[in-house]
């Protein structure tokens, strides 16, 4: 069936939103083969429930903001509007500790006292940010509605706060396998993973520990866009100086007023996945220049192998609690170094027409203020396009199984990080490379 005209809008106005989509909804659950979509970090919409006998109240709020029950909190702009300190704080995350399946004791992270959080349940969580609100935030929708006449859709979904928190990241490759293997029960048919920015790190590794004849047994094929699984340079300053207006996509040069990210700062530095995202290698392999510098101050230089020792400067030179996330970061690096490359076809979309930040600077040794942007590379405001392209060539080079690249054309919006995601252009192409097949065939048989 032809697809639906799309658009790709950040924000949209629809007064009909809360009857308008359950034919859509309804659509999407049908279909002869089962793709899972894995959303990035912060695009995902979370709710919040506080347990009444230990609530001890997190921030000033309006009596609207205080859900009894489950609370849409990311993104709520009604949320934001009515009670933005406890939007900010009930998301704050704490480090406790934790213990891995094999009996090891491991430093995780845990909700606040009183405090549950979870993903916004089904595909309405990842289709837009603020489901059932009546100025739109879409995400996912676009994808989903060119998708839903031909193929089951279920979300993948996580807590992205947590990605990078090892204890986490064994109970996401428990879910994912569970997922997909209930889809491959439903349809009978090998099932596609479609995954977007950090998500695309979580279906690499979770696929590297289930194994080849787990992966071959299950998936025909993955479309990765824009894929982050080598990190990006513009985290570097995003993890402990100005996280919001990095998630925001806002252009280089640009930020969020200083108050605005300071108050933001409080909630999102304590997300493992802020270091998941910092520049580091892969399965070994480095996706950048061997003498790349991503941090200059005046007195030193941070090229790939010494992201540990930035951490540990920031953590050391800022003010304390400023980098709660920093004894993460070697367990991070162990378990990214278990990356392989996937062992299906892997088609990857991405862009190259922005100038993506490449390198930042600080004036001072301290570390304090947050750094300049002192080199672009062409990319898509977010991940470089080289480290993307040097991904896949390290891939092929492994033999695993064939890698496509796909550039977008030359259109700005088609090429742009999470703009990408919702074109028109992607959605189109997303159709084009997966084949539904027949029960029984290995995912690539003719219509």
């Amino acid at each position: 069936k032809p697809a639906r005209e799309m658009g790709a809008s950040l924000v949209s106005l629809n007064c009909c939103y809360c009857n308008g989509n359950a034919a859509l909804w309804d659509e999407a659950a049908l279909g002869r083969k089962s793709v899972i979509l894995v959303h990035g970090m912060a695009s995902c919409a979370l709710q919040t429930k506080e347990d009444q006998s230990t609530y001890h109240g997190h921030g000033c709020a309006l009596p609207c903001s205080n859900a009894m029950g489950w609370d849409l909190t990311w993104l709520s702009i009604e949320e934001v509007v009515t009670g933005a300190q406890r939007c900010r704080n009930i998301l704050e995350l704490r480090n406790v500790m934790g213990v891995r399946k094999d009996g090891t004791p491991v430093l995780s992270t845990g909700n606040l006292e009183g405090v549950s959080v979870r993903p916004y349940p089904g595909l309405e969580g990842i289709a837009r940010l603020n489901p059932g609100e009546l100025i739109e935030v879409p995400v996912w929708l676009p994808l989903i509605e060119a998708m839903a006449p031909v193929y089951r859709l279920t979300p993948g979904s996580y807590d992205w706060r947590r990605w990078g928190d090892v204890v986490y990241m064994e109970e996401c490759v428990e879910a994912l396998r569970a997922k997909v293997e209930q889809e491959h029960r439903v349809t009978g048919r090998l099932v596609s993973i479609f995954g977007h920015s950090m998500g695309n790190s979580l279906v690499i590794y979770v696929l590297s520990v289930l194994g080849t004849e787990w992966t071959r047994e299950h998936i025909s094929e993955l479309v990765l866009v824009a894929p982050a699984v080598m990190g990006s340079p513009k985290q570097v300053s995003a993890y402990a100086h100005n996280p919001a207006s990095t998630v925001a996509g806002l252009p280089n040069g640009m930020s969020l007023p200083a108050p605005v990210e300071d108050f933001l700062r409080r909630c999102m530095d304590t997300a493992p996945s802020m270091a998941s995202l910092l520049p580091m290698r892969v399965g070994g392999v480095s996706c950048f220049p061997a003498h790349h510098v991503f941090v200059k101050t005046p007195s030193r230089s941070y090229m790939i192998d010494d992201m540990g020792h930035y951490v540990q400067d920031l953590q050391q030179r800022l003010p304390a609690g400023r980098v709660p996330t920093a004894k993460f970061w070697p367990m991070i690096q162990e378990e990214f170094h278990k990356i392989k490359a996937p062992a299906v076809p892997t088609h990857i979309f991405y862009g190259s027409e922005h100038a993506t930040v490449s390198q930042v600077t600080f004036r001072s040794d301290d570390l304090l203020a947050t750094p300049e942007v002192s080199a672009t590379a062409p990319g898509d405001l977010t991940v470089t396009a080289a480290s993307i392209e040097a991904l896949a060539a390290s891939w092929a080079k492994q033999g695993r199984a064939p890698v496509h690249l796909h550039m977008g054309p030359r259109n700005k919006d088609c090429q742009e990080h999470l703009g990408m995601l919702k074109s028109e252009w992607f959605c189109r192409h997303a159709l084009a490379v997966i084949e539904p097949g027949p029960p029984g065939c290995n995912g690539h048989c003719a219509h």
